[in-house]
């Protein structure tokens, strides 16, 4: 479904990313791992369409993401962001509809696929809540439902569980497992988490100094046979990766 290929983004004229290259099938995970500044957020937003690459390309079923869809074939893509990306002046409820009023989707359905949406991320009660009366970990459930209630067919997850303690990772794991399994969709998720990558993904990009120090299987990469994966991993000051 996303197939990406040498692929290159520059940014002030210096290189973010270079030569990447991944495809990421219908009900697939591929987790972006990588140091801060190691170009993670740079490539989910190139595939969203919200960065324009240099060089190479990036395909969704088949066409370009710069060329033309006709209508029937738009796919729909969900991005969930680090913080969660709430307004503050809208309640749960009207954060989780957002992306269907701006599609003017019927209000009735609206009205289904949020409730639907807010009970599968454990929030059924909270529709009224607003940002300030949720934990962070509530915050994040909130826009994943956003997401999930898009119905869509790619979801693009920023960090979900940067800042949680790791009871509350383990619980967006399992989230993000079941909204794969129950919508098929091909997601991208950007972690600094291993335990979550290992969890959720069926395929690794490590990425160092804007290239794929490794590109592959999840059970490979966690074998630790790869010097990048093995010093990711166990955190250790040797190595290939430069930690200044």
């Amino acid at each position: 479904m996303i197939k990406v290929t040498g692929l290159e983004i520059r940014l002030s004229g210096k290189a973010i990313i270079t030569g990447i290259d991944f495809e990421v099938g219908e009900g697939k995970t591929l987790a972006v791992m990588g140091k801060n500044g190691s170009g993670k957020s740079t490539l989910l937003k190139a595939v969203a369409g919200l960065v324009a690459p240099d060089a190479g390309s990036i395909t969704i079923n088949g066409h370009g993401i710069s060329e033309p869809f006709q209508e029937s074939e738009l796919p729909t893509l969900a991005y969930v962001f680090q913080k969660g990306g709430l307004f503050d002046s809208m309640d749960v409820f009207d954060n989780t509809a957002f992306g269907l009023v701006r599609l003017g989707v019927a209000e009735e359905i609206i009205q289904e696929r949020v409730m639907v949406s807010l009970s599968r991320v454990g929030l059924k009660g909270s529709e009224r809540k607003f940002p300030s009366e949720l934990s962070g970990g509530m915050q994040k459930r909130v826009g994943i439902a956003r997401a999930v209630c898009m119905e869509p067919e790619i979801i693009i997850y920023d960090d979900p569980t940067a800042g949680l303690d790791p009871v509350l990772s383990d619980s967006i794991a399992d989230l993000i497992l079941e909204i794969r399994d129950l919508t098929g969709a091909a997601s991208i998720l950007a972690t600094h988490d291993l335990h979550v990558a290992q969890k959720t993904a069926d395929t690794i990009i490590l990425l160092y100094d804007g290239k794929a120090a490794f590109s592959g299987n999840n059970e490979i990469f966690f074998s630790k046979q790869n010097d990048f994966a093995r010093q990711f991993i166990d955190g250790d000051m040797e190595g290939p990766i430069d930690i200044f």
